[in-house]
This record gives C-alpha cells, structure tokens and sequence, in this order.
C-alpha cells in the first residue's frame, strides 16, 4: 500500500474514534443546557470557557499545535453553545 493511503487509512480511523467521542461530548451538552434551563443558568459561562481551555493548553505537549488545539477547543466550544440553543429554542429539554 502506497505511505499516502496508510496515512489516509490512519486519519479515517482517527475520524471514527473521533466522531464517538463528539457523539458523547453531545449528549452530555444536552444535559448541561437542561441543567442550564432547571437553574436559569446562562448558556455562556465565560469564565468555564477560559478556565477550560487554560487547563487544557497549559499541560498540552507540542508547542507547534498548540494555536491549533486551543483553534479546535474554541470551535468545539462554538458548536456546544449552538448545540444548547438549539435545544432551549425548540423546547426540547
């Protein structure tokens, strides 16, 4: 097999363990927003946001993809937030 198509292989495993793990980092959103809307909670909690991305960029290894994990935190973060409007505009929790 060409290196190129090993690699390729290798990111298409990486995706499917990947996409698991977004799958339950969902579900478990869900119940923060329901959490959230019980307690009257805003969704934003600018302070959560910094703290965990801080805690998780100070004991990142690799220098060189640092911007880029914290690029993905934001974005996961990004999408979460969304993911809970979504939820407490269409009164699913």
């Amino acid at each position: 097999m060409d290196d190129i198509e090993v690699y390729r292989k290798q990111i298409d495993d990486i995706d499917q363990e990947m996409r698991k793990l977004f799958i339950q980092r969902m579900e478990t959103v869900a119940k923060v927003a329901k959490w959230k809307s019980v307690h009257n909670y805003p969704i934003f909690d600018p302070s959560r946001e910094a703290a965990m991305i801080k805690s998780n960029i100070e004991t990142f290894e690799s220098p060189e993809f640092k911007k880029y994990y914290e690029e993905f935190l934001m974005s996961i973060l990004k999408v979460s937030k969304e993911y809970q409007i979504y939820l407490l505009s269409r009164g699913v929790l």
